[in-house]
């Protein structure tokens, strides 16, 4: 369980003001620093003064779309729930594409809200306002070929040229690769990396973060990551150094 701090900052953007006014007391009652936004562009000057570790993201607001909103904050490296009423499932996709780390649809259940966000700041670790991601439990780093994995430096080089991936890809691809030669299934991926299963196109977003980390690393023809029809994925390395 995370334990909230000062240094736990979540920024709401909403245009509901019900809607915010329940999420910031909430957190703040639980003892999250808390800062709202009403548009995206009260949205983005309150990030960069603000600063948080988590935006809690509406899709529609009253002047831009939230995925463009989203795209912009996960290239900063911040964790992004999208929090919405629009529960199709291209919807869904659609967030993940642009970098969503988890997706909430309304009406919801505040507990579940907690659990979600504490689960993306346990991949982080705060020391001194720097988030650096954790690798306690990364015992060293994976060289196949021209791909290099580093869990110390959360760093993965491809020819030589480092490749900017989020935190979520790099510990989905890191665990696949610590794991080669063994097909996983969708859920087991979803319970293994995300550590639950149960939110809406849960084993379709699998397949979003795959395609994701594919395109970074020049995976274009599957190389390193398998696709096992009516299975999964399975990270077959050329030869390991």
């Amino acid at each position: 369980m995370v334990v909230p701090s000062a240094q736990n900052k979540i920024m709401v953007v909403d245009d509901d003001p019900a809607v915010r006014y329940l999420i910031s007391r909430f957190f703040s009652y639980n003892n999250y620093e808390i800062a709202a936004a009403e548009d995206a562009k009260t949205a983005r000057k309150i990030f960069q003064i603000f600063q948080p570790d988590l935006v809690i993201l509406d899709v529609n607001l009253p002047d831009d779309s939230g995925f463009n909103l989203c795209q912009e904050i996960r290239q900063t490296g911040k964790f992004v729930l999208m929090l919405t009423c629009l529960t199709d499932v291209n919807y869904v996709l659609e967030g993940f594409e642009r970098g969503a780390d988890d997706y909430q649809t309304k009406p919801f259940n505040l507990e579940i809200l907690k659990a979600k966000i504490e689960a993306l700041l346990k991949r982080r670790q705060v020391s001194n306002n720097v988030i650096y991601p954790l690798v306690s439990s990364y015992p060293s780093r994976l060289i196949f070929d021209k791909l290099i994995i580093d869990p110390q430096k959360c760093e993965v080089v491809v020819e030589e040229k480092i490749v900017s991936l989020t935190a979520l890809e790099f510990e989905l691809l890191y665990f696949l690769a610590s794991h080669p030669d063994r097909v996983w299934e969708r859920s087991e991926l979803i319970l293994s990396v995300w550590s639950q299963n149960d939110e809406i196109g849960a084993e379709r977003k699998v397949d979003v973060h795959i395609g994701q980390i594919r395109k970074k690393i020049g995976d274009f023809d599957s190389k390193w990551i398998k696709t096992i029809r009516g299975k999964g994925y399975m990270f077959e390395p050329p030869v390991r150094k």
